[in-house]
């Protein structure tokens, strides 16, 4: 046989394989993005939850007191830094959720609606959909 018969056979198969392939993977596809929608729902969950546990303490002037008596002033100002960074983590599980919104999106106006929503938490100024 020769060597562009062989070549031939080859890229023929190749293509007989590639529309069950491409099917193959048009059928897993709706479970992948729903784990990865999961996924990022439950991150958000998880950081939101951190946040407003961390902000409850730090805020709180009785453990402000507490550690400015016992480490100095300067513990004070840590606690709001601390409490500046939480509202970052709580800015944070904000986008997570948006973004597995947009992910698991099952329309283009949902999709829309969800990059709206991420838009506003960034702060990000840009056009808008109608």
């Amino acid at each position: 046989m020769s060597f562009f018969r062989k070549i031939g056979r080859s890229i023929g198969s190749a293509f007989k394989k590639a529309p069950s392939v491409v099917s193959s993977i048009f059928k897993k596809a709706p479970g992948v993005i729903n784990q990865i929608s999961g996924g990022l729902s439950k991150v958000g969950d998880v950081l939101g939850k951190v946040a407003d546990v961390g902000s409850s303490i730090a805020s709180n002037p009785l453990v402000e007191a507490g550690a400015s008596a016992l480490l100095g002033p300067e513990a004070g100002i840590g606690l709001a830094g601390l409490g500046k960074g939480l509202s970052y983590l709580k800015k944070g599980s904000q986008i997570a959720k948006g973004a597995s919104n947009v992910v698991g999106a099952r329309n283009v106006s949902d999709a829309i609606g969800g990059i709206q929503k991420l838009k506003d938490v960034a702060g990000i100024a840009g056009p808008t959909f109608a």
